[in-house]
């Protein structure tokens, strides 16, 4: 997983550590007495192998693992990098240190680590094998030379002065932007914090305080939240963020200045919004590693509120929570959050392991979403499209742009639209209902001008869920062990018998709605009742019909649905030309779109929600 990125090496420099090691100057006040004595190295490594203070990472962090694994799959490191945080976890504490296997495997993983550190690729795996080796040296200092040992430290102060070059950059892909953090930031960092004795090293918090400084601000949206392509990387560099936390507790400036700290508190109340009830990242990167019990105690502890752990508790189990501090509020952070700048939409019904949950990353054309109902992911993936028109492929002519975003404690509602060719656009509808939990998702393709228009979309299923339609209607159970979810496409006609419009299949799993009909405009919705208990009874729906002066509407100037499951009820409106006073099943409506109760058998409706136009 390397990354060659654009930054380049500085040449390296004339005085090395080593050399410049004898020289009083070198050191600091907090280094032992006469350490530029000839007798330098034995005072020095004995000065290690005794210090208390600063602690190692483990420790510092309170974990039970190396920290540097936080938030990444094994697949995020080389086998180098492996290796050496292996063997970092081997020593252990250097007070604690286990005999090292007699062929010298230290100094061959180290050694093999330094030679390849002459083109200095400043790459992913590249950082977290120089984390790994900075983290090694104090442990390592009685098992290599003294001229190795200097050596190492000289290759790594040349990564870290080479990086401080490379500037936060919010457009960078996400290895690249987590590389710049963890070599022009926490690499930087780590060096002055764990040698604070050493002058040139511990000048090394400035440059590290103002690349973590910006990387936090530049890159989130001033509340946390980072942008859509970052999402894959939001844990690891939460994991980085919070590491860098630990040790600026104990240097003066600290790891970074107020308003990154700022941004560290939110993105850790962030972090619990993205994440699924089993602890992994919703829209992480594939194979991303879970919360572990000691990551996100160390990350409540220095950058949660006493809201955040009760919204960790709530929708974490014991196992992950274990270890928090037992702070309680009667509050928690809001359940879900929009920013178009982000691309980012999170939706939650509840602090809740049981509760539904979506994101929505648009910051791209292909757009990408993920769906939890409780435990169970649903859909993650890309929501991918294809429209015609007499044949003819309209294709994007622009990316996604928000055009409504509402929030209340009945829904979460985002409207995009993009831009299609020859005038037209297709609008996205994504409407999560808290209490009545079901979520609608709907294209609506726009002034195509008239004629044949098809419309697909496809949703990439979870592998571990089974597609079962119903032999005589369209609609169909998403099922695991026991039913996760209903399915109904409310465009198309109920019964099987009626072969018209289109069909809804799964195929090598990918859930895919296809319709077709005459007209300027199309409207294609797909419900999920995700109340695991209610999509085992029965559910109809039917189109409704939508009157206008005394005149049935055709469908593409407005649609009506009527969706029942179980005892619940519910009424979808929505005009696909200009808002205009007319009639669904028996209310009079000026608007664009209505999404309510149905309240039978009174023929009442309760808003959930309601857009002008």
């Amino acid at each position: 997983m390397t990354t060659t990125l654009t930054s380049q090496p500085r040449e390296q420099s004339s005085s090395s550590l080593f050399s410049q090691a004898t020289e009083a100057r070198f050191w600091r006040g907090s280094a032992p007495e006469k350490i530029a004595s000839e007798a330098q190295w034995k005072t020095w490594s004995r000065h290690l192998l005794k210090r208390r203070s600063p602690k190692s990472l483990a420790p510092l962090c309170d974990a039970s693992e190396s920290p540097l694994r936080w938030g990444l799959s094994l697949e995020h490191f080389s086998q180098q990098g492996l290796q050496l945080l292996d063997l970092h976890d081997q020593i252990g504490e250097p007070r604690k240190q286990k005999a090292l296997v007699s062929d010298k495997t230290a100094l061959q993983f180290l050694t093999a680590w330094q030679q390849g550190t002459k083109a200095l690729p400043q790459s992913l795996d590249f950082a977290l094998e120089s984390l790994a080796v900075v983290h090694l040296l104090p442990l390592v200092v009685g098992e290599v030379s003294e001229e190795t040992w200097w050596e190492l430290l000289d290759a790594l102060l040349r990564i870290a002065t080479s990086a401080s070059d490379w500037q936060v950059d919010a457009e960078y892909p996400p290895e690249q932007a987590l590389a710049q953090q963890l070599l022009s930031g926490e690499l930087q960092l780590t060096l002055a914090y764990l040698f604070p004795e050493i002058r040139p090293l511990h000048k090394l918090r400035s440059a590290a305080h103002e690349t973590l400084s910006a990387g936090l601000v530049e890159l989130t949206n001033g509340q946390g939240l980072l942008r859509g392509h970052h999402l894959s990387v939001c844990r690891p560099l939460l994991a980085c963020w919070t590491r860098c936390r630990a040790m600026g507790e104990h240097l003066k400036q600290g790891s970074w200045n107020k308003k990154a700290e700022k941004q560290f508190q939110w993105l850790m109340t962030q972090s619990l919004a993205l994440s699924a009830s089993d602890g992994s990242a919703i829209l992480g990167a594939p194979n991303s590693e879970s919360w572990t019990a000691d990551f996100l105690k160390t990350a409540l502890v220095l950058g949660g509120s006493a809201a955040d752990e009760t919204a960790a508790r709530a929708i974490f189990t014991k196992s992950l929570t274990r270890n928090l501090s037992g702070k309680k509020d009667d509050s928690v952070p809001k359940t879900s959050d929009h920013c178009e700048w982000a691309g980012v939409a999170v939706m939650r019904t509840d602090w809740d392991r049981k509760a539904p949950a979506m994101v929505v990353d648009y910051s791209a054309p292909d757009l990408r979403m993920e769906l939890w109902s409780g435990t169970q992911r649903i859909v993650s993936g890309a929501w991918e499209w294809e429209t015609s028109v007499d044949g003819k492929q309209l294709e994007p002519e622009g990316d996604w742009e928000e055009s409504c975003w509402f929030s209340d404690e009945d829904v979460d509602y985002l409207e995009l639209v993009m831009e299609l060719a020859g005038g037209a656009r297709l609008e996205r509808q994504i409407l999560l209902a808290r209490e009545e939990q079901f979520l609608l998702l709907a294209d609506y393709v726009h002034d195509t001008g008239g004629g044949d228009i098809k419309h697909c979309f496809r949703l990439p299923l979870e592998d571990t869920l089974r597609f079962a339609p119903e032999k005589e209607t369209r609609e169909a159970l998403l099922l695991s062990k026991k039913p996760v979810a209903r399915i109904l496409p409310l465009a198309l006609p109920e019964w099987r018998t009626d072969p018209r419009i289109g069909e809804l299949t799964c195929d090598e799993g990918q859930l895919q709605l296809k319709q077709q009909r005459q007209g300027n405009n199309l409207a294609c919705p797909l419900l999920f009742d995700l109340h695991a208990l209610r999509a085992k009874k029965q559910c109809t729906w039917r189109q409704l019909t939508v009157a206008q002066a005394l005149e049935i509407q055709p469908h593409d100037v407005a649609v009506g649905f009527r969706a029942q499951c179980g005892k619940q009820q519910w009424l979808f409106y929505r005009s696909l030309e200009k808002a205009m006073n007319r009639t669904v099943l028996g209310h009079n409506l000026s608007i664009e779109c209505l999404v309510a109760r149905f309240l039978a058998p009174s023929g009442e409706i309760d808003e959930l929600l309601e857009i002008e136009g």
